[in-house]
């Protein structure tokens, strides 16, 4: 793989786990101020629990992409380890190709549902619920290109053989 594929993809990892790592501590700590809130003072943030649910959304899409690009996700592991190297090494193309399509089918049905959602406001927030549907297609873009970074290992393997 060529060099600037290969810092790409680390920065790209570096991105994501800082991002997930970041939302992971707002969501605990708006939890710990709703709970404490409501325990200790009697009193709770209409709008937190709108929020956290916005931030969990991101995170599991984006968690979910960051799995894929660093080949951590368990179907498709469970998948490869049922065929021997040569038949391992095709299946691993096709699912490249598979989760390529896939991709391509999340980005265009979770743009058009976050449109729609663009009129609906979360209640607490006031915010439109559209933005939490955008997770959908930056996840699916980030599961595009490390299909297409899977299919550039794959196309140069099978020439090295």
């Amino acid at each position: 793989m060529t060099g600037w594929i290969s810092r790409g993809l680390h920065g790209m990892d570096r991105v994501l786990s800082g991002v997930i790592g970041a939302i992971l501590i707002a969501v605990f700590l708006l939890n710990l101020y709703q709970v404490g809130g409501r325990y200790l003072f009697g009193v709770g943030a209409v709008w937190i629990p709108d929020l956290t649910r916005l931030l969990f959304i991101w995170m599991v899409f984006l968690g979910t992409a960051l799995m894929y690009q660093r080949k951590r996700h368990l179907v498709i592991d469970v998948l490869l380890l049922k065929f021997p190297g040569p038949a391992r090494r095709t299946i691993e193309g096709l699912i490249a190709l598979g989760m390529l399509g896939l991709a391509s089918v999340m980005a265009a049905v979770g743009w058009r549902i976050m449109e729609i959602r663009m009129d609906i406001p979360y209640t607490g927030l006031e915010i439109p619920t559209g933005y939490a549907y955008l997770a959908v297609p930056v996840a699916a873009i980030l599961i595009a290109l490390a299909s297409l970074v899977n299919l550039w290992e794959w196309v140069g393997q099978r020439k090295r053989e």
